[in-house]
């Protein structure tokens, strides 16, 4: 939609996604399994920097349980945080708007009941929760397209830590309202 002449044109869009992730952790104590799991709500507020860039920025929260092996650390883990992307529209088309993006993630993540299991499935080895704030570099795609009024966006995001923490690949699909 149009601004009027001499207005400014509304580019902010907030909205929420759901989606799933596929998480594995780099843990100092050893290898663990990866999961997936349901990302059920993800705040999202999204507007246009300069030129054809535009700023995405998240809030969310996460839970998975990873198995245990006689290999792999068992553990659950509980995930908080926020993210804030700077993304290039790089294509417009009838199917929608693609946007490429680069960003930071910042999460309060903990593991809990850190363990491993012998052959025969019997708990062999205990290891301390552990916690932190965890950096990690994100990755996004994001195609949106507007219908009726709502853009609806679907993303394809990695998420790499710094260090010892959680690594993602998510798909998530969004409801963004302009205002």
């Amino acid at each position: 939609m149009a601004a009027a002449i001499g207005m400014p044109q509304q580019t902010a869009k907030l909205g929420f996604a759901v989606g799933v992730a596929n998480i594995s952790v780099k843990d100092p104590t050893g290898a663990t399994d990866n999961e997936w799991v349901l990302r059920p709500l993800n705040l999202l507020y999204t507007n246009q920097a300069f030129g054809l860039y535009r700023y995405w920025a998240e809030a969310f929260y996460q839970e998975a349980v990873l198995s245990a092996s006689t290999s792999e650390i068992g553990q659950q883990v509980k995930q908080f945080g926020v993210k804030a992307s700077l993304q290039r529209e790089i294509a417009s088309h009838n199917i929608g708007t693609s946007w490429l993006g680069v960003g930071l993630q910042l999460s309060y993540d903990r593991y809990e009941d850190r363990h491993t299991t012998d052959n025969s499935g019997f708990l062999a080895q205990v290891y301390p929760n552990r916690s932190g704030l965890e950096p990690a570099l994100l990755l996004n795609y994001v195609l949106e397209k507007n219908i009726a009024g709502w853009n609806v966006a679907g993303k394809v995001e990695k998420s790499i830590p710094f260090s010892d923490g959680t690594s993602e690949f998510i798909i998530s699909v969004g409801l963004l309202f302009s205002f």
